[in-house]
């Protein structure tokens, strides 16, 4: 064989390992250090109110303590937005989502948010106020509060963003107001990625 056929036998062997080990190298680094979902508690909420009016008007007054904890070991996340709303019967009570300062959950760490949704829903229809009544009848209603977030992984040389959704389903005892629970896991967040 000739000179020049080994040099570009062996230039092609090269190309070829390297684009081969490039895509080994990439597929253990989406395999093993992939950014992941981050699922949020709710440690504590306190409902001071939750009323009914004769007019239709449903007042509300939840404050509430959500840990997000990241577990990951080689990247910290970045919450570019995140918003609270509260929903009753799937119908939205709050205005639209209360946003809160950008912050970030560092690696192996805790971060607590404290959302306060205070108002009141005006013209809330015939069947929410008839399932209101039912639930607080029985001695148990349960509000949803709706978190939203859109979280930045810096992965060199990239950045991931991801948009997710978590409904947290909070039970109250409709005996007692003000009523405060704790405890609650959040759903696994519905997750939307935009990059």
């Amino acid at each position: 064989m000739p000179l020049k056929g080994k040099v570009a036998l062996f230039s092609c062997k090269m190309i070829v390992n390297y684009l081969y080990s490039t895509w080994l190298l990439l597929l253990l680094y989406g395999i093993y250090l992939r950014p992941y979902a981050v699922r949020p508690n709710v440690d504590a909420a306190a409902l001071a109110a939750f009323d009914l009016a004769p007019d239709n008007m449903l007042r509300y007054d939840l404050a509430a303590n959500i840990t997000f904890f990241n577990d990951h070991r080689v990247w910290a996340i970045r919450f570019n937005h995140f918003s609270a709303s509260l929903y009753f019967n799937g119908t939205k009570l709050s205005p639209p989502d209360d946003t809160f300062p950008k912050f970030k959950g560092r690696l192996r760490r805790h971060r607590t948010v404290h959302p306060v949704l205070r108002g009141r829903a005006s013209n809330v229809s015939a069947a929410v106020a008839e399932e209101f009544s039912w639930q607080r009848a029985q001695g148990w209603f349960t509000v949803e509060l709706r978190l939203r977030a859109t979280l930045t992984y810096l992965v060199w040389p990239t950045r991931h963003v991801y948009y997710y959704e978590y409904d947290c389903w909070l039970p109250f005892p409709s005996n007692t107001t003000p009523a405060v629970i704790g405890g609650v896991k959040c759903s696994k967040g519905k997750r939307f990625g935009l990059s």
